[in-house]
């Protein structure tokens, strides 16, 4: 029984799977490159800064209240009833 056969053929697969781990390692490598350069120039990201809220203060003489409110809304008294209307106003 010839061995020359079977070596040939072990030594020709040990070749091939050297060349494919290689190739597979090229591969790897140049998706980790693309990877890297991606998370590189992803920007950091910021909180958004808070905008101060101004009040103002409200004060009726007529009903004897006063309180604080944010700037933004807008009040409106009534001059019969003790009612006091709230409105958003768009700054």
């Amino acid at each position: 029984m010839k061995r020359n056969p079977y070596l040939l053929i072990f030594i020709l697969i040990t070749i091939l799977v050297y060349i494919l781990g290689f190739r597979y390692g090229q591969s790897t490598e140049k998706t980790n490159e693309a990877i890297d350069y991606i998370l590189s120039i992803t920007p950091t990201p910021r909180p958004p800064t808070p905008t101060p809220v101004e009040y103002e203060e409200f004060q009726s003489k007529k009903w004897g209240i006063k309180f604080t409110y944010p700037s933004n809304l807008s009040i409106k008294e009534s001059t019969n009833t003790p009612e006091i209307k709230f409105e958003f106003t768009n700054e």
